[in-house]
């Protein structure tokens, strides 16, 4: 689909992916030693912070709320961790934008906490946010070896890449482990996933979700592939990430009907049951009702449910009423009492003492879910449904650049652009790219 093949909109979309990636890129400033990748090409602000940086340190917007522009929806200033890591899905395989890809791992990693801690955001003069990168760090890092091919190896013991990514695990299983044996969410916000109903407005390290655990089992599965390819013992890392499969299989699932999904535990002192510990509401029936999230779908992503449960996930998904959108994955349920597709959503910020607004992950169509599910689809042999996604997404974002000529952080179910309101959302949206080339072309049926 990526050559004679292609549409005009297609590769109008692909040529403007690549040109605009190449705006993403920054050269080393700061304490960045390396060039770095930002989720959108410069915006005037961003670039006269970046020239003072380089000169007499960092100039401040006029606006002093506006900080570093990232509630305005500028985030052109900043090394987020998760738009880094899968972004590099795509950048990694053109030779021109592979030295930034890797070099934003090498800044993540440098600016690492004494104590391993790898942090969600960081800004070219300080850390922005101290709260925790999620588990994808190894994943991204495995990813930068098997890119640079025989160069690999030597890249990632030059840098001492295994050992800053081990260190960065054993943080997290030191602080982030929760109660019934699985792994807790810092955040909404850390999560990337700002407003999801199962963590936003939560307290911080509350809720052991399905999305943490899921990144989990293959943060692990990455660091033994990356200690299998550097010579190194991989049976600590395999083992655990067989006994968190099988934790999220034992404690997350619940069955609806033909389909099933999985929940958000908090722990409760002196709860009766288990049960009572899942994530929920008291609905109009006075029943209890867990939350729904499109992030109860991602172990699909991962590969934990067994064939037999993984069908009755895809039932969920697929579902036109629910999550199974004219232009993909709605994020959270249609028919579920807390879907919207607002731009905005307003979350407690305990760290501020105070409500912010933030990105909309309950109900709006994301590329990042798109690809995250399709990828899902196929690995459990659902081709054709893997190739509608792949093409609702691929579609989307040509008629979004070819209708306002610029593109969006996500979707509503009219095709409609939400967020920002200024500047052209990059980041991600690559992905659209590697579902073109990797599952659009494969056969319907």
């Amino acid at each position: 689909m990526g050559g004679e093949g292609a549409s005009g909109s297609e590769n109008a979309l692909r040529a403007y992916l690549l040109e605009q990636a190449q705006g993403c890129i920054r050269a080393p400033v700061g304490r960045f030693r390396h060039p770095w990748v930002a989720p959108m090409p410069a915006s005037i602000a961003a670039t006269r912070q970046l020239r003072g940086e380089a000169s007499d340190g960092p100039s401040q917007h006029a606006d002093p709320r506006l900080g570093d522009g990232f509630l305005a929806g500028d985030y052109s200033l900043g090394l987020f961790h998760h738009d880094a890591s899968e972004s590099s899905i795509e950048l990694l395989r053109h030779p021109e934008l592979r030295d930034a890809a890797a070099g934003s791992l090498l800044c993540l990693l440098e600016c690492a906490s004494p104590d391993g801690c790898i942090h969600r955001a960081e800004l070219p003069h300080h850390t922005r946010d101290a709260e925790p990168s999620k588990p994808m760090i190894a994943q991204y890092a495995l990813r930068v070896v098997q890119a640079l091919g025989d160069e690999g190896r030597n890249w990632a013991q030059r840098h001492r890449v295994l050992e800053a990514v081990i260190r960065f695990v054993r943080y997290l299983e030191e602080h982030y482990g929760g109660l019934h044996g699985l792994f807790l969410t810092h955040s909404s916000r850390q999560s990337g996933f700002d407003s999801d109903i199962l963590t936003a407005g939560m307290p911080p390290k509350s809720v052991e979700a399905p999305d943490t655990n899921a990144f989990m089992v293959l943060e692990y599965r990455a660091i033994g592939e990356l200690c299998r390819s550097l010579g190194q013992s991989d049976a600590e890392w395999e083992e655990k990430a067989t006994l968190l499969r099988e934790r999220i299989e034992g404690i997350l699932w619940r069955d609806e009907g033909e389909a099933g999904y999985y929940v958000g535990l908090r722990w409760q002192q002196r709860s009766a049951a288990e049960a009572d510990e899942v994530l929920g509401f008291i609905g109009p029936d006075r029943q209890v009702r867990p939350c729904q999230s499109w992030t109860g779908l991602l172990p699909l992503y991962a590969g934990i449910p067994s064939p037999q449960r993984a069908a009755r996930l895809i039932r969920k998904l697929t579902d036109p009423a629910g999550y199974w959108g004219p232009w993909g994955v709605r994020t959270a349920p249609a028919d579920d009492v807390f879907f919207h597709q607002a731009r905005r959503v307003m979350v407690y910020d305990e760290r501020r003492n105070q409500r912010s607004p933030v990105s909309n992950w309950s109900g709006p169509v994301w590329v990042l879910a798109n690809y995250y599910l399709a990828r899902g689809l196929a690995r459990y042999g659902e081709s054709a449904r893997a190739r509608e996604l792949a093409l609702k997404t691929v579609r989307l974002l040509a008629n979004g650049l070819a209708q306002q000529g610029r593109l969006h952080e996500c979707y509503d179910d009219l095709g409609r652009g939400l967020w920002p309101e200024k500047g052209t959302f990059i980041s991600w949206n690559l992905l659209a790219l590697t579902l073109l080339d990797e599952l659009s072309a494969q056969p319907a049926g």
